[in-house]
């Protein structure tokens, strides 16, 4: 598991991480109950700024160590299922790390890659078996990258992406008025036609709802997603985002086991947050008692943002709840409210229930004793 001792001033990656790391040991372990072989792509690897020897602080590390655990759980009840690392990097000294990796796990295929990425990606596809599952993670360290030129490996079937858009360079870049910076981001974001919304802006927050928005749409349409979700990463010791992870899926699971993970990095997050506004104010005033009040307060930045958007899922989920004429299976009204809301489905479920109990939702196919509604409940709106 991550620890946060490794993230001293990089905090912002520690939560990055947290969100990596409970995806992935989710992923690896459901995707290899069906796949023969799972192959993790990590587009821009590094290392960089590791403070752990054995680099359990970076992207790379972390997904080893999944592909690692999940390789030996399905091994334990008689499943080989092969297990694949492709790392790409450019730096020559980054790189000679990469190259020490492969002795140190004997257990999992590593392939090291020096070169551009997307001058790679044609080899990088060439050595992903057709049957595989793939999960990419491009963590640029600037925010050029040409979207349509990595559109073969972002539509290539049974396949995951998790993308770092670097949102507050982008956001600069976007008011800049040079013909190479309008250039980059007209590849970033293969259009050109969220300028005029963002010319229209009046704050920081509709700024970067047509940045992402357009980035989202972006991606869908090259990738072919089902799904794309934003996690905001907030700077460590300042209210404002520094970047957006994107996520794109094509299942309904993935969309579930991400929302999941997403609510712990969040919680994470804030309390991260929270240690480090309270450690920065102490290091300045030398009374570290003053502060003690905002260590207690620490999950209530997450708490705050959850509890909206639970609020927000149960208001969509009366609003989409047909009426009785046209009830639908509640398997295909779920992923609805997941896709636009950072809401867990079990709770969602529970929101559900309590709709059912307050005579606003009916599921005539409720039986006896269940809890919660299950998939092919038929659903719809008492109104």
């Amino acid at each position: 598991m991550v620890s946060i001792d490794d993230y001293k001033g990089r905090e912002q990656s520690y939560v990055k991480h947290v969100l990596l790391e409970q995806y992935l040991e989710a992923l690896v372990h459901k995707t290899a109950s069906a796949y023969p072989q799972i192959v993790y792509i990590d587009g821009f690897a590094g290392p960089w700024q590791s403070a752990n020897e054995n680099h359990e602080d970076t992207s790379f590390g972390i997904a080893l160590r999944a592909l690692r655990r999940a390789k030996a759980s399905w091994r334990a009840i008689g499943r080989d299922v092969k297990m694949t690392a492709i790392l790409v990097e450019r730096s020559p000294t980054a790189f000679k790390e990469l190259e020490q990796l492969p002795p140190k796990f004997p257990d999992i295929e590593i392939i090291p890659l020096k070169g551009d990425f997307i001058s790679l990606i044609q080899t990088i596809l060439s050595k992903i078996p057709g049957g595989a599952f793939s999960f990419f993670l491009l963590d640029p360290k600037g925010w050029r990258i040409r979207l349509k030129a990595i559109q073969p490996l972002l539509s290539r079937p049974n396949s995951e992406v998790l993308f770092n858009f670097m949102f507050e360079f982008i956001n600069r870049a976007a008011s800049i008025d040079d013909p190479l910076v309008i250039a980059g981001l007209d590849e970033l974001f293969i259009s050109s036609s969220w300028r005029s919304a963002f010319a229209k802006a009046n704050t920081s927050d509709e700024r970067k709802a047509i940045l992402v928005g357009a980035f989202e749409n972006a991606m869908i349409a090259i990738g072919q997603y089902k799904y794309v979700c934003e996690t905001t990463i907030l700077r460590p010791d300042k209210d404002r985002p520094l970047y957006s992870l994107l996520y794109g899926t094509r299942h309904d699971i993935g969309l579930e086991v991400f929302r999941d993970c997403q609510v712990k990095a969040l919680e994470a997050q804030a309390k991260t947050r929270a240690e480090t506004k309270v450690g920065k104010a102490e290091e300045k005033t030398g009374q570290g008692e003053m502060f003690a009040s905002l260590r207690e307060m620490a999950g209530n930045e997450a708490d705050e943002f959850l509890k909206s958007q639970e609020k927000s899922a149960r208001d969509a989920l009366i609003a989409l709840a047909p009426d009785r004429s046209a009830p639908v299976l509640y398997k295909d009204l779920w992923p609805k409210i997941l896709s636009k809301h950072v809401v867990r489905l079990t709770r969602l479920n529970r929101i559900a229930a309590q709709l059912r109990k307050d005579d606003i939702l009916e599921f005539p196919d409720w039986e006896p004793r269940r809890q919660v509604p299950q998939p092919n409940y038929r659903i719809f709106a008492k109104k």
